[in-house]
């Protein structure tokens, strides 16, 4: 029997869907709390060997594809980077728990497949189903499938099954990392927006943030805000950085640490003016 579980966020009894919302996309991607009424048999093996035009492994990463990938290479490379940033980040390896990555060639055929065998969830572009095994990640090739992963292989490798980030930490991180690397400082489409509202003196509140923990309630400006806090907190200055790797820590250690907000009013005051700060110093066009 399969217990309740997601690789972001716990819920109560019922089927728990987080919906990244990102303004290039709407509805269109999820992570999954499967419950144990709504998995049938066929479901647990939806990914029995020998039915995948390709299957191999890197890693952790198990890929299966009903097509030969052109540049296979680039898929490896990707995973084998954000995996690379995340630790990083952590000063420690991320989780090391096994992931399933698997690649339809078309729309049509995801969609088939899905339907198939997880007719009870929607149909998103991408989808992350965790329970008590290993994680699934399902989607279709497409313009922006490395966004897509790069998003929600961060989710697999922050988190594990006994410990979870904070829903607003959690999302902000995917939110920072499913650029390439080359764009995080300066090239994310929530960077516009944030400087314009910064230069009028908006600050998210971070305590509001961190008070959200229903996926259903944390809509676009959440994740905007959300990765908004992380680009501060990464890139402010080192004392930020080590706050929020130390703080990343905690939780993963399954330690409950004072809530982030209340640890940055000890180290800046007037953290409202810090903000905004940041964001104008990028002095972007």
């Amino acid at each position: 029997m399969l217990t309740p579980m997601t690789i972001c966020q716990r819920s109560g009894q019922g089927t728990h869907i987080r919906l990244r919302r990102n303004p290039r996309w709407r509805l269109v991607c999820g992570i999954l709390l499967v419950i144990a009424s709504t998995v049938s048999y066929r479901e647990i093996h939806a990914l029995e060997p020998g039915q995948w035009a390709v299957e191999w492994k890197l890693n952790q990463f198990q890929i299966h594809s009903d097509f030969k990938l052109d540049s296979p290479q680039m898929l490896m490379d990707e995973l084998k980077a954000i995996t690379r940033d995340i630790e990083l980040l952590l000063g420690e390896p991320p989780s090391d728990a096994p992931v399933h990555i698997v690649l339809f060639g078309s729309v049509q055929e995801y969609s088939r497949y899905m339907k198939t065998y997880f007719p009870n969830l929607p149909q998103r572009r991408a989808l992350f189903i965790q329970d008590r095994g290993p994680g699934m990640l399902f989607t279709h090739w497409h313009e922006e499938v490395t966004v897509d992963l790069r998003h929600e292989v961060t989710h697999a490798l922050l988190n594990n099954s006994s410990h979870h980030l904070p829903l607003w930490l959690d999302e902000g991180l995917a939110e920072y990392y499913e650029v390439a690397a080359s764009q995080r400082f300066e090239g994310n489409i929530h960077l516009q927006d944030i400087l314009q509202r910064s230069q009028q003196g908006y600050v998210p509140s971070l305590k509001q943030l961190e008070d959200m923990h229903e996926q259903v309630t944390f809509g676009d400006s959440h994740y905007r805000d959300s990765w908004s806090w992380i680009h501060f907190l990464l890139h402010r200055n080192a004392e930020t950085r080590a706050l929020l790797v130390r703080y990343i820590q905690d939780y993963r250690s399954g330690t409950r640490p004072l809530p982030l907000s209340r640890q940055l009013v000890k180290s800046f005051p007037d953290l409202n003016r810090e903000y905004q700060q940041h964001f104008a110093s990028l002095n972007l066009p």
